[in-house]
């Protein structure tokens, strides 16, 4: 069982605007949240665990999402820029 937040990040079909760039906007988040985790350049704290399932039902993966985490006003600051 695991016990980080389960969510489907991603819609299977995208048709109207609105949902590309919701898309979009969760791409850039993902990306910007990697870079940041594999630098180092926010404490752990500031990051929290979303899986992203895949095309097979329990092919999922695991990713560090940044957070607007009170104490690292750095984090809060780019999570308000992806937003």
């Amino acid at each position: 069982m695991k016990t980080a937040q389960m969510c489907c990040i991603f819609v299977h079909v995208v048709v109207t605007e609105q949902q590309s760039l919701v898309v979009i906007k969760k791409l850039l988040a993902i990306a910007v949240s990697t870079i940041t985790y594999l630098r180092g350049l926010f404490p752990e704290k500031a990051y929290g665990i979303k899986y992203v399932e895949g095309k097979e039902r329990f092919d999922e993966e695991k990713v560090m999402i940044l957070r607007e985490e009170r104490s690292c006003p750095g984090a809060r600051q780019i999570v308000q820029w992806c937003v």
